[in-house]
């Protein structure tokens, strides 16, 4: 029996196969909700409870003198919640699915790809609910429409790590632990909460290093009408998101032979 893993073309195949991603997509999220009461609505359900407790501490407990706070929150947890989710499903992705990653027509690179995409649904769910907050705020911008675009960039980050942490996972088995304090400590250095402007001049640096605060910032602007990040930010983040797609890619075909036995 040959247990060697299907080559992936280069990790091209998930991309050059959407029908297979939307198939396997569609198959994890109908497992995810099955039987459950509010089905695919839950997801939206915890954003919602999330961004209740954020604004309740953060405009009535400890102001931070924010205008048009739970919009300014929502943009950005949509966004985050979408990145830490993902980004936690990838690293298990080959280790949960072993079943597939065997398969003889299915390309292993595509599980890491389908668990960053799912967390995406739950951002089209969020978007209806988004568009109405802005528009009642009064804050609706034609630019808002771009929004999908930050979207993309995000995906295309997103996918680069994935590449990287999903096969890494399954080599070194403390690698998905890794990533959940690695998120966790992330999720307070992004200015999903608080603006990057509130922070000691001293420490923004250290904030810009993170891609996601730039993404968020680049949301904001266009959501909302607040100042662009700088050029700079903007075409790093981008050239960011592209290297790490390449070289998730040629990470993952580096570690895709010694899979078999550490499966």
């Amino acid at each position: 029996m040959d247990l060697a893993i299907p080559r992936t073309t280069g990790g091209r195949l998930g991309l050059r196969h959407p029908e297979l991603v939307l198939h396997l997509v569609k198959r994890e999220l109908s497992s995810a909700h099955r039987f459950t009461v509010l089905g695919w609505a839950w997801p939206l359900a915890r954003q919602l409870a999330q961004l209740a407790v954020l604004v309740f501490v953060f405009s009535s407990v400890l102001d931070l003198g924010i205008p048009d706070f739970p919009v300014y929150v929502f943009s950005g947890l949509v966004a985050w919640n979408a990145f830490s989710t993902g980004l936690s499903a990838a690293s298990t992705s080959l280790i949960d699915q072993r079943h597939l990653v065997f398969q003889p027509r299915l390309p292993a690179a595509v599980l890491p790809v389908v668990a960053v995409v799912v967390p995406f649904v739950d951002v089209l769910m969020a978007a209806p609910v988004l568009l109405l907050m802005l528009i009642v705020s009064g804050e609706l911008h034609a630019t808002a429409f771009l929004f999908p675009l930050v979207l993309g960039v995000q995906l295309v980050l997103m996918i680069g790590l994935a590449w990287l942490l999903a096969p890494a996972s399954v080599y070194v088995r403390d690698v998905p632990n890794l990533v959940a304090l690695g998120l966790m400590v992330l999720f307070y250095l992004t200015p999903v909460f608080y603006s990057l402007h509130r922070i000691p001049e001293q420490y923004e640096w250290l904030l810009q290093l993170n891609p996601m605060t730039t993404l968020l910032d680049l949301d904001r602007a266009l959501l909302l009408g607040l100042p662009y990040p700088s050029v700079a930010h903007i075409v790093g983040t981008v050239a960011l998101a592209a290297v790490l797609a390449v070289a998730g890619w040629y990470g993952f075909e580096r570690m895709r032979p010694g899979l078999v036995d550490n499966l």
